[in-house]
């Protein structure tokens, strides 16, 4: 059949179609008569996201916004909070996707790991499903101080005292008696510098006195002559 067959057989059956009064569509398991119908449909858009507000708190970012909605009574379920560096140099960006906690205010907090020793400024984009709105506008700035350094953690070993080496013994027995060469602070009985041992003369011991015997007392035996 050729081509100018085919277009006039279909234009019968939809004379004949349109005659009988009554077209059937299918269109999900819908069914529309010859009445009419009016059909409305309303088209969400993803919002931009809100600027969030930051704030330092011991040493970490705290970025909070308004949660949003795609429509009304239909809050988004994600969003992606994302730090960007200003510093000079810049860092690499930060960013993190987070579950909406479903409240009035979302609110996420940037460890000190992240955020120490730059300068940052926020975003925030909203997310609903597999849409994706568009990124806010960047938050003011905020500065943190470099992350102090960890100090080495001090030593539990306890020090090794220093051993005191023992004097040495003299292999003669008689060095601590012996006459020292080294000059002393006590007095000595040594002659002084100058004379030799040989100079000094060594007084003789005296000797035992004799002892004299008493003169021994006799008794006389002789009469005494008679007196006139």
């Amino acid at each position: 059949m050729s081509r100018a067959g085919k277009a006039l057989v279909i234009g019968a059956a939809v004379a004949v179609l349109g005659g009988a009064g009554t077209v059937y569509a299918y269109a999900g398991g819908w069914v529309l008569t010859d009445n009419t119908a009016k059909l409305t449909a309303r088209v969400a858009r993803m919002p931009r996201g809100v600027e969030p507000s930051v704030a330092k708190q011991s040493g970490q970012a705290v970025v909070s916004w308004s949660s949003q909605e795609i429509t009304p009574g239909v809050r988004m379920d994600r969003y992606v909070v994302t730090a960007h560096s200003v510093s000079d140099p810049p860092r690499p960006d930060v960013a993190h996707a987070m579950a909406a906690a479903g409240g009035t205010t979302e609110t996420i907090t940037f460890p000190t790991a992240e955020v120490a020793g730059g300068e940052w400024r926020w975003t925030v984009t909203p997310r609903y499903r597999e849409w994706t709105g568009e990124e806010s506008t960047l938050s003011r700035r905020l500065v943190f101080p470099a992350a102090p350094v960890a100090r080495a953690a001090a030593s539990t070993t306890a020090p090794i005292a220093e051993s005191t080496p023992l004097p040495t013994t003299s292999a003669t027995a008689t060095a601590t008696t012996s006459p020292s060469n080294e000059p002393s602070n006590e007095p000595s009985n040594e002659p002084s510098s100058g004379t030799t041992e040989s100079d000094v003369t060594t007084p003789p011991a005296a000797e035992p006195s004799p002892v004299t015997p008493a003169p021994a007392t006799s008794v006389s035996t002789v009469p005494a002559p008679p007196q006139s």
